[in-house]
């Protein structure tokens, strides 16, 4: 889907980023994971939409948006998410990313406070993924360069073969229809730019900005070949090092894994909007 011309939004920078905005009430903005797009969220913009403004978008590299070489950093990115939220004159949004996108939330909270938003959330979200820390069980923990640069030469060599990889860990045994699908959305990100946001983000730690978050908070997670201990990191590892102070949620899911929004969109939209519902009233 390419949208018409009002679905997309320039930068300061003069990245050209394409956007969805669906629904009316209070905000919710998805974020998808490194190197997916807005096409993540179809099972869940029309259902969430019944009760909330949606706003989805593709990051700069990323499906519909443009592919220049700059800006390919976390902290751009929250940039990207701040000027696209004042273009759309949204206020009081839950801000979620799912994945690696988790890392770029909490920047953007680091950075902008509470600006446009009251609440964020973060969907099976592995922080930290070089960190040599109990609770990092990604592949790349202990400063794995070399494991990084293995994928790296893969993607530039054959990234046909690399997306489709990405995309059987991510939907094997719980939708092998999909594969193929997905592996089509990755390749609209160029390998190029792929490794230079990955490179920022594997080496920020989202788990140590936890404690200095000040809105409420949605943890979800499930157990998967991408997040293995994605359940821990949702009810344990990353609630017991939020502020206290901070109202929290966490929801695991038993199926659908990495994508379990997508496996299971009525009831991952049923907890997101009574989430948003909540903080919106306060009612905690």
């Amino acid at each position: 889907m390419a949208g018409t011309r009002e679905n997309y939004f320039r930068t300061s920078d003069d990245a050209i980023l394409y956007f969805e905005d669906h629904g009316a009430g209070k905000p919710i903005v998805l974020i998808p994971g490194f190197v997916c797009t807005t096409r993540f969220f179809d099972k869940n913009i029309e259902g969430l939409a019944k009760t909330n403004r949606v706003i989805t978008f593709d990051p700069r590299g990323q499906g519909n948006s443009s592919k220049g070489l700059h800006g390919h950093t976390v902290s751009r990115n929250a940039q990207d998410i701040k000027e696209l939220l004042d273009y759309l004159d949204v206020k009081d949004a839950t801000l979620l990313g799912w994945s690696m996108s988790g890392q770029i939330v909490l920047k953007y909270h680091m950075l902008f406070g509470d600006y446009r938003i009251d609440s964020i959330g973060l969907l099976d979200c592995p922080l930290g993924a070089m960190y040599d820390e109990e609770w990092n069980a990604h592949g790349l923990k202990g400063f794995n360069m070399d494991g990084f640069n293995k994928f790296l030469v893969l993607s530039y060599n054959n990234n046909e073969g690399y997306c489709a990889g990405f995309a059987k860990k991510i939907w094997a045994g719980n939708d092998d229809s999909m594969i193929e699908w997905s592996a089509a959305e990755f390749l609209k990100t160029p390998a190029y730019i792929s490794f230079a946001i990955y490179s920022d983000l594997v080496f920020q730690n989202g788990y140590e900005m936890l404690p200095k978050v000040t809105v409420p908070i949605l943890f979800m997670g499930a157990d998967s070949a991408v997040t293995a201990n994605g359940k821990a990191l949702a009810t344990k590892y990353y609630p017991e090092n939020t502020n206290p102070d901070v109202y929290k949620e966490s929801h695991t899911f038993e199926t659908g894994g990495h994508v379990f929004f997508f496996v299971n969109p009525d009831e991952f939209n049923a907890k997101v909007a009574a989430f948003a519902k909540k903080v919106a009233e306060k009612a905690f």
